[in-house]
């Protein structure tokens, strides 16, 4: 499944405010210069009088803050403000900001991180004041400053608030103009702003497992497309069949299941114990249910195709031409049989994505939103979900196999950086960023014993859009790729955390293989075959515009493949941005002519990173790259039943695809963890499964 693994710091996020939210235009330009001695402000309240009528308390963050009852307010995630208060124009925005800080920080420096990080964004920059203030019973400090962006005179306050490792920003952020017509306004919701006695998760720490996330875009498992929903929904949901900790194909609802003589009917029988949440037995009749409502098209799932295509008779329900899915049939109340259109031997292992799971069709037909308080069937239930705050999972005391050890597992989300809250205590388990991977591999640091290194089923790639010029012409393809400095990119921006992918199979898949040749760095050979292409010469290129996932800043990996192509071949690339926590869903049907994107393996075979991302057919080939020569060689294999044979032709199908440059794969992924020793249970798997069950918790101190 496609991979999204996000990360955005505090400063990171406060930038993104100057730079794209506000979206402010027009306004008449200021000039400024830094004034050599801040003016000093003194400590102000706030008036709560009908004008800050409007409230807004957060129990999960602690704090709450008044504002006009006429301004619009609004929630955020995906590492933007937790809340947002805009004037009726949208030309003023006070936003907060929270996340997790260094022990010992000082609210001060706080401040001073995040205008060290806005100040080199502005031109015309003029410090106005800074000084120390207090929130009620809070210390704080506060920054007022002017300057202008893409051509918008602004006015701003930003000021800092601690409570003890919990930081906090709150930014005002409005046209200059605007800002001294409501100047008064401004502060006083700036000023009510209060800490509050967070909410108390009343768990054991010794039964709870705390852990950061982003959260899960959706929780219905026909429409699961992204790694972070899918390891929710895993949890929640179950299937006829699950991966095991060692990736093996086991029993799920389905406690066993015959084959056919030809191989493809398989007759599956159901637990008896097995139950949805609310106790209500599973049958073979929620199983079609489940299917034939993935497969509908008004379900609109992205990956129904992919993962149940092989089944009789899908393809007409996809397409509306069947109310039924020919190759399902109800046998006896526990017994579900699936034909499939040819032998497989990979069909089992699809069976293990989200898609196929099963869902209480009375829990469906409450509303739309029935996914937020779903009646699964997993490990664990949703207990709580304040969206972008909190996610807590409760232990299933009906779970049909062993009983999860812990009674709660508790995902904060978007609440700061992962690594500091680790070193703080607030969460058991956390991935280390390439900019703490040196201290973290030093043996003489602590943090060395509690690391967990783990070879991914992974690959990150740079698609092609081989239906759009000038990608149509594979020499371009091949051109860009031999641009690309590999090694310059792993060393210096990776620090070597991940490995070079030369090919698209990564290390450790059943028919990977070291002697695949890869498209290799060499920028004579590039120019060469840009004057082989249809086009020529660089000039008579079209405009190129790469399309990637962010709101405002570009990681440094884009800015140098870009920089590469820039400087090899004399090209210039524009970059447009796709809202990150919907990235993947959106990708397809909206790139330009170029994007990246990451996958990984659902199950460990090679079909599923070949034949799922490239054949002409596949939901998932998001380039649209077609190569009939290929498609053959990938429908041969999975015909095959040796499975020497089978691999051998997967191996010369993938050569084929990197000779085409059917992508431009740049690396492997190398899963990186803290795990705190008190965790029991931990064994890191290098593809998605139901892992929580596995984990204990012993003696935290």
């Amino acid at each position: 499944m496609q991979h999204n693994k996000i990360l955005m710091t505090f400063t990171q996020a406060t930038v993104v405010l100057l730079l794209v939210t506000l979206v402010l235009t027009g306004g008449a330009c200021s000039s400024g210069s830094d004034t050599d001695k801040p003016k000093q402000q003194p400590t102000r309240t706030a008036t709560i009088t009908e004008e800050l009528a409007g409230f807004y308390e957060s129990s999960v963050h602690g704090f709450s803050i008044h504002y006009p009852p006429d301004w619009d307010t609004e929630t955020n995630g995906t590492g933007e403000a937790v809340f947002t208060i805009r004037n009726p124009s949208s030309s003023c925005v006070v936003q907060i900001f929270f996340e997790s800080q260094w022990q010992n920080s000082r609210v001060d420096e706080l401040a001073d991180t995040a205008m060290n990080d806005i100040k080199p964004k502005l031109t015309a920059f003029n410090l106005l004041s800074e000084n120390s203030i207090e929130l009620g019973d809070s210390d704080a400090y506060e920054y007022s400053f002017i300057g202008i962006e893409a051509g918008t005179a602004l006015k701003s306050k930003l000021v800092s608030v601690l409570r003890e490792n919990q930081a906090f920003i709150i930014l005002a952020v409005c046209k200059e103009d605007i800002y001294n017509l409501v100047e008064e306004t401004v502060d006083n919701i700036i000023y009510s702003f209060r800490l509050e006695e967070p909410l108390s998760l009343s768990m054991s720490d010794e039964d709870t497992l705390f852990l950061y996330s982003t959260g899960p875009t959706t929780l219905d498992p026909a429409l699961i497309r992204d790694t972070t929903s899918a390891y929710f929904v895993i949890e929640i949901f179950s299937g006829l069949v699950t991966l095991d900790q060692d990736l093996q194909v086991v029993p799920d609802i389905a406690e066993r299941w015959e084959t056919s003589d030809d191989g493809k009917t398989y007759t599956f029988y159901l637990r008896e114990t097995a139950r949805f949440h609310d106790g209500k037995p599973i049958t073979a009749n929620d199983f079609k249910y489940s299917l034939e409502r993935a497969c509908d098209p008004e379900t609109a799932s992205q990956t129904a195709a992919t993962y149940l295509g092989d089944i009789v008779g899908v393809n007409e329900r996809l397409a509306g031409q069947a109310s039924e899915i020919a190759g399902v049939k109800v046998i006896e109340d526990h017994i579900l049989q699936i034909t499939i259109d040819a032998p497989k031997s990979y069909f089992l292992a699809k069976l293990v994505y989200p898609t196929s799971f099963v869902v209480d069709r009375d829990d469906v037909a409450s509303g739309d939103e029935w996914w937020y308080r779903p009646n699964g069937s997993g490990p664990f239930k949703l207990k709580e979900w304040v969206e972008d705050e909190l996610l807590v999972l409760e232990r299933n005391d009906l779970f049909y196999s062993e009983i999860p050890k812990l009674q709660n597992v508790v995902f904060r989300l978007w609440s700061g950086v992962p690594m500091i809250m680790y070193e703080n205590g607030e969460i058991d388990i956390t991935y280390v960023s390439s900019g703490n991977i040196e201290r973290v591999l030093d043996p003489s640091n602590p943090l060395n014993d509690e690391l967990i290194t783990t070879p991914e089923l992974s690959l990150w790639y740079i698609g092609f859009n081989t239906t759009k010029p000038p990608f149509d012409d594979p020499k371009i393809r091949q051109a860009f790729s031999h641009a690309i400095d590999k090694d310059k990119i792993i060393e210096l921006l990776f620090k070597d955390m991940v490995k070079q992918a030369d090919g698209i199979l990564p290390p450790g898949m059943p028919g990977y293989s070291e002697q695949i040749q890869g498209l290799d760095f060499d920028p004579e050979k590039a120019m060469d075959l840009i004057q082989q292409s249809t086009y020529g010469i660089v000039s008579n290129l079209p405009e190129i515009t790469f399309t990637t996932a962010g709101i405002g800043q570009v990681s440094p990996v884009l800015e140098a493949i870009i920089g590469m192509w820039q400087q090899h071949l004399g090209v210039n690339i524009s970059i447009r941005q796709l809202e990150p926590d919907t990235y993947t869903y959106k990708l397809k049907e909206e790139k330009d002519e170029l994007f990246d994107i990451g996958w990984v393996a659902d199950y460990p075979d090679p079909q599923n990173f070949l034949d799922v991302l490239f054949h002409s057919n596949a939901e998932n080939n998001t380039g649209e790259y077609s190569n009939p020569d290929v498609d053959a060689l990938m429908e041969a294999a999975g015909r095959e039943s040796d499975p020497a044979i089978r691999l051998t032709i997967y191996q010369e199908a993938e050569q084929s695809l990197v000779d085409d440059a059917a992508c431009l794969p740049l690396y492997f992924g190398i899963d990186y963890s803290l795990v705190k020793p008190y965790v029991k249970g931990f064994v890191p798997t290098s593809v998605p499964i139901p892992w929580l069950k596995y984990i204990s918790i012993k003696s935290r101190e």
